[in-house]
Protein backbone atom coordinates (compact mmCIF):
# COMPACT_ATOMS: atom_id res chain seq x y z
CA UNK A 1 0.00 0.00 0.00
CA UNK A 2 1.26 3.46 -0.88
CA UNK A 3 0.98 6.30 1.60
CA UNK A 4 0.99 9.74 -0.03
CA UNK A 5 1.46 13.03 1.75
CA UNK A 6 -0.30 15.65 -0.34
CA UNK A 7 0.13 19.40 -0.56
CA UNK A 8 -2.34 22.13 -1.61
CA UNK A 9 -0.01 23.83 -4.11
CA UNK A 10 -1.42 25.24 -7.37
CA UNK A 11 -0.77 23.08 -10.43
CA UNK A 12 2.97 23.25 -11.19
CA UNK A 13 4.49 23.54 -14.63
CA UNK A 14 6.57 20.36 -14.21
CA UNK A 15 6.09 17.29 -12.03
CA UNK A 16 8.98 14.86 -11.78
CA UNK A 17 8.73 11.45 -10.12
CA UNK A 18 11.92 10.04 -8.59
CA UNK A 19 11.76 6.35 -7.61
CA UNK A 20 14.27 5.68 -4.82
CA UNK A 21 15.40 2.32 -3.52
CA UNK A 22 18.21 2.36 -0.95
CA UNK A 23 19.68 5.66 -2.17
CA UNK A 24 20.46 7.18 1.25
CA UNK A 25 23.86 8.38 0.09
CA UNK A 26 22.54 10.06 -3.06
CA UNK A 27 19.04 11.33 -2.46
CA UNK A 28 19.66 14.62 -0.65
CA UNK A 29 22.26 15.73 -3.20
CA UNK A 30 20.03 14.75 -6.12
CA UNK A 31 16.91 16.45 -4.77
CA UNK A 32 18.62 19.69 -3.77
CA UNK A 33 20.45 19.87 -7.08
CA UNK A 34 17.24 19.39 -9.08
CA UNK A 35 15.38 22.03 -7.09
CA UNK A 36 18.24 24.49 -7.39
CA UNK A 37 18.79 24.07 -11.13
CA UNK A 38 15.10 24.13 -12.04
CA UNK A 39 14.43 27.16 -9.82
CA UNK A 40 17.41 28.97 -11.34
CA UNK A 41 15.88 28.42 -14.78
CA UNK A 42 12.45 29.63 -13.74
CA UNK A 43 10.68 26.25 -13.68
CA UNK A 44 7.84 25.81 -11.20
CA UNK A 45 8.49 22.20 -10.23
CA UNK A 46 6.94 19.52 -8.07
CA UNK A 47 9.14 16.58 -7.08
CA UNK A 48 7.29 13.37 -6.28
CA UNK A 49 9.75 11.28 -4.28
CA UNK A 50 8.90 7.58 -4.12
CA UNK A 51 10.39 5.56 -1.30
CA UNK A 52 10.24 2.23 -3.11
CA UNK A 53 10.49 -0.06 -0.08
CA UNK A 54 13.97 1.09 0.97
CA UNK A 55 15.61 -0.72 3.88
CA UNK A 56 18.30 1.91 4.57
CA UNK A 57 17.83 5.51 5.72
CA UNK A 58 16.25 6.75 2.49
CA UNK A 59 12.78 7.13 4.01
CA UNK A 60 13.96 9.29 6.91
CA UNK A 61 15.88 11.57 4.56
CA UNK A 62 12.86 11.95 2.28
CA UNK A 63 10.61 12.87 5.20
CA UNK A 64 13.08 15.53 6.32
CA UNK A 65 13.34 16.95 2.80
CA UNK A 66 9.56 17.17 2.48
CA UNK A 67 9.32 19.03 5.77
CA UNK A 68 11.80 21.60 4.43
CA UNK A 69 10.25 22.28 1.00
CA UNK A 70 6.62 22.55 -0.12
CA UNK A 71 7.63 21.54 -3.66
CA UNK A 72 8.22 17.97 -2.48
CA UNK A 73 5.52 15.30 -2.33
CA UNK A 74 6.35 11.97 -0.70
CA UNK A 75 4.99 8.57 -1.69
CA UNK A 76 5.96 5.69 0.60
CA UNK A 77 5.54 2.09 -0.59
CA UNK A 78 5.40 -0.65 2.04
CA UNK A 79 7.56 -2.93 -0.10
CA UNK A 80 9.63 -2.68 -3.26
CA UNK A 81 7.23 -2.45 -6.21
CA UNK A 82 9.88 -3.04 -8.86
CA UNK A 83 11.42 -0.54 -11.25
CA UNK A 84 8.23 0.19 -13.19
CA UNK A 85 6.01 -0.06 -10.14
CA UNK A 86 7.96 2.65 -8.34
CA UNK A 87 7.79 4.96 -11.34
CA UNK A 88 4.07 4.38 -11.89
CA UNK A 89 3.37 5.11 -8.22
CA UNK A 90 5.13 8.44 -8.65
CA UNK A 91 3.53 9.33 -11.98
CA UNK A 92 0.07 8.70 -10.54
CA UNK A 93 0.71 11.56 -8.09
CA UNK A 94 2.16 14.02 -10.63
CA UNK A 95 -0.10 17.03 -11.21
CA UNK A 96 1.98 19.22 -13.54
CA UNK A 97 1.26 20.36 -17.09
CA UNK A 98 4.40 18.40 -17.97
CA UNK A 99 5.19 15.14 -16.18
CA UNK A 100 7.99 12.64 -16.19
CA UNK A 101 10.46 10.67 -14.17
CA UNK A 102 14.16 10.74 -13.44
CA UNK A 103 16.54 8.46 -11.58
CA UNK A 104 17.75 9.11 -8.06
CA UNK A 105 21.31 7.83 -8.48
CA UNK A 106 22.85 11.13 -9.70
CA UNK A 107 24.21 9.53 -12.88
CA UNK A 108 22.35 12.08 -15.01
CA UNK A 109 23.02 15.55 -13.66
CA UNK A 110 20.35 18.14 -12.85
CA UNK A 111 21.53 20.46 -15.65
CA UNK A 112 20.82 17.69 -18.16
CA UNK A 113 17.37 17.08 -16.67
CA UNK A 114 16.60 20.75 -17.30
CA UNK A 115 17.97 20.51 -20.85
CA UNK A 116 15.52 17.69 -21.60
CA UNK A 117 12.63 19.79 -20.30
CA UNK A 118 13.80 22.89 -22.14
CA UNK A 119 14.01 21.04 -25.48
CA UNK A 120 10.57 19.51 -24.87
CA UNK A 121 9.02 22.97 -24.49
CA UNK A 122 11.02 24.90 -27.07
CA UNK A 123 10.65 22.29 -29.83
CA UNK A 124 6.96 21.67 -29.18
CA UNK A 125 7.51 17.96 -28.49
CA UNK A 126 5.14 15.51 -26.88
CA UNK A 127 7.96 13.59 -25.17
CA UNK A 128 11.67 14.16 -24.68
CA UNK A 129 14.34 11.90 -23.17
CA UNK A 130 18.08 11.47 -22.91
CA UNK A 131 20.35 9.33 -25.01
CA UNK A 132 23.60 8.40 -23.30
CA UNK A 133 26.44 9.01 -25.75
CA UNK A 134 29.20 8.75 -23.15
CA UNK A 135 29.14 6.42 -20.17
CA UNK A 136 31.31 6.26 -17.08
CA UNK A 137 29.59 3.28 -15.45
CA UNK A 138 31.81 0.47 -16.68
CA UNK A 139 31.97 -2.13 -19.42
CA UNK A 140 29.28 -4.39 -17.95
CA UNK A 141 26.57 -1.73 -18.06
CA UNK A 142 27.59 -0.74 -21.60
CA UNK A 143 27.15 -4.35 -22.70
CA UNK A 144 23.75 -4.56 -20.99
CA UNK A 145 22.57 -1.40 -22.78
CA UNK A 146 23.86 -2.67 -26.11
CA UNK A 147 21.83 -5.88 -25.65
CA UNK A 148 18.73 -3.87 -24.71
CA UNK A 149 18.92 -1.50 -27.63
CA UNK A 150 19.87 -4.10 -30.25
CA UNK A 151 17.03 -6.42 -29.25
CA UNK A 152 14.60 -3.50 -29.12
CA UNK A 153 15.52 -2.32 -32.62
CA UNK A 154 15.07 -5.85 -34.00
CA UNK A 155 11.65 -6.40 -32.44
CA UNK A 156 9.94 -3.00 -32.51
CA UNK A 157 9.58 -0.12 -34.98
CA UNK A 158 10.01 2.62 -32.34
CA UNK A 159 13.15 4.61 -33.10
CA UNK A 160 15.42 5.43 -30.20
CA UNK A 161 19.18 5.30 -29.84
CA UNK A 162 18.83 4.56 -26.13
CA UNK A 163 15.44 3.15 -25.20
CA UNK A 164 16.13 3.27 -21.44
CA UNK A 165 17.53 6.81 -21.52
CA UNK A 166 16.14 8.83 -18.62
CA UNK A 167 14.72 11.26 -17.64
CA UNK A 168 11.66 10.92 -19.80
CA UNK A 169 9.47 14.02 -19.68
CA UNK A 170 6.23 14.54 -21.58
CA UNK A 171 3.09 16.60 -21.80
CA UNK A 172 0.46 15.40 -19.33
CA UNK A 173 -1.80 14.62 -22.30
CA UNK A 174 0.89 12.37 -23.78
CA UNK A 175 1.08 10.35 -20.57
CA UNK A 176 -2.70 9.96 -20.65
CA UNK A 177 -2.49 8.66 -24.24
CA UNK A 178 0.35 6.24 -23.49
CA UNK A 179 -1.11 4.93 -20.22
CA UNK A 180 1.95 2.85 -19.24
CA UNK A 181 1.35 -0.18 -17.05
CA UNK A 182 4.57 -2.24 -16.96
CA UNK A 183 5.71 -2.66 -13.37
CA UNK A 184 9.11 -4.06 -14.28
CA UNK A 185 12.13 -2.99 -16.36
CA UNK A 186 10.06 -3.01 -19.56
CA UNK A 187 8.38 0.29 -18.66
CA UNK A 188 10.82 2.44 -20.67
CA UNK A 189 10.37 0.27 -23.75
CA UNK A 190 6.59 0.30 -23.37
CA UNK A 191 6.54 4.09 -23.29
CA UNK A 192 8.65 4.37 -26.45
CA UNK A 193 6.57 1.74 -28.31
CA UNK A 194 3.30 3.46 -27.44
CA UNK A 195 4.68 6.91 -28.24
CA UNK A 196 5.46 5.62 -31.75
CA UNK A 197 2.05 3.96 -32.01
CA UNK A 198 0.24 7.19 -31.11
CA UNK A 199 2.36 9.25 -33.49
CA UNK A 200 3.79 11.42 -30.74
CA UNK A 201 6.58 13.86 -31.51
CA UNK A 202 9.65 12.58 -29.64
CA UNK A 203 13.05 14.17 -29.13
CA UNK A 204 16.32 13.08 -27.55
CA UNK A 205 19.06 15.02 -25.76
CA UNK A 206 22.62 13.67 -25.72
CA UNK A 207 24.15 13.40 -22.24
CA UNK A 208 27.05 11.89 -20.37
CA UNK A 209 26.05 9.12 -17.97
CA UNK A 210 28.25 9.56 -14.91
CA UNK A 211 29.65 6.95 -12.56
CA UNK A 212 27.81 6.46 -9.30
CA UNK A 213 29.42 8.32 -6.41
CA UNK A 214 27.58 6.12 -3.87
CA UNK A 215 25.74 2.81 -3.85
CA UNK A 216 25.39 0.21 -6.55
CA UNK A 217 23.25 -0.46 -9.60
CA UNK A 218 20.33 -2.86 -9.31
CA UNK A 219 20.73 -3.99 -12.93
CA UNK A 220 22.03 -7.54 -13.30
CA UNK A 221 21.61 -10.79 -15.24
CA UNK A 222 18.06 -11.22 -13.97
CA UNK A 223 17.20 -7.76 -15.29
CA UNK A 224 18.54 -8.62 -18.75
CA UNK A 225 16.60 -11.88 -18.92
CA UNK A 226 13.42 -10.21 -17.66
CA UNK A 227 13.73 -7.42 -20.23
CA UNK A 228 14.36 -9.80 -23.15
CA UNK A 229 11.49 -12.08 -22.11
CA UNK A 230 9.10 -9.14 -21.90
CA UNK A 231 10.15 -7.83 -25.30
CA UNK A 232 9.39 -11.20 -26.88
CA UNK A 233 6.14 -11.56 -24.95
CA UNK A 234 4.93 -8.08 -25.88
CA UNK A 235 6.04 -8.51 -29.48
CA UNK A 236 3.87 -11.62 -29.77
CA UNK A 237 0.95 -10.57 -27.59
CA UNK A 238 0.96 -6.81 -27.97
CA UNK A 239 0.57 -4.08 -25.35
Amino acid sequence: MALTERSSRPRPELSLALPLYNEAGNVERVVRSLLQVLEKNGVDVELVLVNNGSSDGTGHILSALQDQDSRIKLVSLAGNAGYGGGILAGLSECTGRYVGYAWGDDQVRADDVFRVFDVLRSDGLDLCKTTRIAREDGVERKVVSWIYNTAFELLFPARSRDVNGCPKIMRAEALQAIRPRSRDWFLDAEIMIKAERHGLKVGEVAVTYHRRSWGRSHVGLRTILEFLWNMIRYRVGGL
